[in-house]
């Protein structure tokens, strides 16, 4: 496990973050049991775009964010 004090949360948004790790990028979300790990920035920001675009068209996360 990745020591929280070495993680920063990059950006946030609809129950997904993009955090850089000591060791890389992760991308975590409510919709997923892990978080995916990626070595590139680029491909981490593409990968947590496409999370945040699957879990706002998910009614079932979205309400339990208190969204629609």
């Amino acid at each position: 496990m990745t020591d929280p004090t070495q993680t920063r949360i990059l950006h946030a948004r609809s129950g997904v973050t993009l955090e850089k790790r000591e060791d890389g990028f992760a991308v975590v979300s409510l919709r997923t049991e892990a978080p995916t790990l990626f070595d590139d920035e680029g491909e981490a920001q593409q990968a947590f775009e496409a999370e945040v675009a699957l879990v706002e068209k998910d009614p079932e996360l979205m309400s339990r964010l208190g969204g629609a």
